[in-house]
């Protein structure tokens, strides 16, 4: 059968196929995701490649700086049968607003676009710093690779110096007006003149571990959650309640123009366990985040969207308490992360956004008929019933074989048709 031959019932659009899948219902098919989030995206370099390899002439630009994710355009979408849009942020990442597009070149090569307030500081050693607007470093890409870390490091300190709730409260930025005007209208565009669910890139409200918390490395807030349980839940309290106040404005601005909020992006998990013990995860996470997704399930019609790599096994009970909908990526490689497992004890609880086919091992270094056989298995174990939209597990990396991800994208479009008949 050919990818572009359809089986099953009614033809829904995208939209309507994504929000049946996170609603719990059997569409016509299951709907895909590739490249539609900042989660899901393709790394610039990767992208070029694709584009040489599907023949199109185009100069790619970088719209996620921290991961460099292309920002996926109409043909690429198209191919990969993609369901789902990204309403983006202004910016990003570090302030760096997406316009006034100028050329650059990656380290491998490749010619691509970048925000004009992209300027970059080149090291003795001939990497990459950015910095903030106090010049304080934020983000650092050493030389002839892909991506940019943390700036701050993750050693940890001799001596942890404690910040104050209030001034860390004040310090994270609301949305101005200039950007919910943007993103409002943007949103609206997509509902109205596109069919793809549109996935709402929040980014003002996670409660995070990852990189800079409260001025903390890492390593310095793993340390603190550990032994400063008071002063952590006195951050975590200030920093949801400031993400309770970017997400009313957030929402006032989109309305119900999109599909699925972004809420949280915070990786808390490794490739073995969570990253602390989880009923730490259940005193001091569950209620504040369970306090956004109440607001936001009373404000709109929006899905809410927790990402979190590695194995969480032990924590996911506790996300569908704090409310959340949907599950991502799905690392089903990871320690106690089977997919039977999860899709046994957990379906039609909560939506999982991902696990699709293992960006750790088959989709790099498999061949393009081992990928879709990992599909197929994904597909057999995941979809029946609903509750599973298709995505690679996390972004596609450079390296991975433009005909291997075409693959994955094919099998889950031409075996993903309802009913599951693999």
């Amino acid at each position: 059968m050919s990818w572009d031959e359809r089986k099953g019932g009614d033809i829904l659009n995208s939209r309507e196929r994504v929000l049946a899948a996170v609603n719990f219902r059997e569409a016509d098919r299951v709907p895909i995701d590739i490249g539609g989030t900042q989660v899901s995206g393709l790394c610039i370099d990767h992208y070029c490649e694709l584009l040489k390899f599907l023949h199109i002439e185009e100069t790619p630009k970088v719209y996620e700086q921290f991961e460099m994710l292309a920002r996926v355009e109409e043909p690429v979408r198209r191919r990969v049968h993609g369901d789902v849009i990204s309403l983006e942020n202004p910016s990003m990442r570090w302030g760096l607003h997406n316009k006034d597009w100028k050329r650059w070149r990656t380290f491998k090569g490749n010619d691509v676009l970048m925000p004009g307030d992209f300027n970059p500081v080149t090291d003795e050693k001939g990497g990459l710093w950015i910095r903030g607007k106090d010049k304080t470093p934020v983000a650092y890409m050493a030389k002839d690779t892909l991506y940019f870390e943390f700036g701050c490091g993750t050693a940890i300190s001799e001596e942890i110096v404690k910040m104050d709730p209030q001034k860390w409260y004040e310090s994270i930025a609301l949305y101005t007006d200039e950007e919910l005007k943007q993103i409002g209208s943007e949103a609206k565009n997509l509902h109205e003149n596109t069919e793809y669910a549109v996935f709402g890139e929040f980014g003002r409200g996670g409660l995070g571990t990852n990189g800079l918390f409260a001025g903390h490395t890492i390593t310095d807030w793993l340390c603190i959650l550990l032994t400063e349980r008071e002063y952590a839940d006195e951050l975590l309290q200030a920093t949801a309640e400031r993400a309770l106040e970017n997400t009313r404005l957030y929402l006032e601005a989109v309305g119900n123009n999109i599909d699925i909020l972004f809420v949280s992006g915070t990786d808390y998990g490794t490739q073995r366990a969570v990253l602390f013990n989880p009923e730490i995860w259940r005193e001091s996470f569950l209620p504040r985040f369970k306090m956004i997704n109440d607001y936001v399930h009373k404000a709109c019609r929006a899905k809410t969207f927790i990402h979190s790599c590695g194995s969480v096994y032990s924590i996911i009970e506790y996300i569908i308490e704090a409310g959340f909908d949907i599950l991502n990526p799905v690392q089903a490689t990871a320690a106690g992360m089977d997919a039977k497992r999860l899709k046994e004890e957990f379906g039609g609880r909560i939506a999982f956004w991902g696990g699709g086919v293992d960006t750790q091992t088959v989709l790099p270094f498999g061949t393009a008929e081992e990928v879709a056989e990992q599909v197929k298995e994904r597909l057999r174990i995941f979809a029946p019933g609903g509750g599973f939209v298709f995505n690679p597990t996390h972004c596609i990396q450079y390296g991975v074989p433009p005909e291997n991800l075409l693959a994955a994208a094919d099998t889950a479009y031409i075996y993903g048709a309802y009913p599951i008949q693999i």
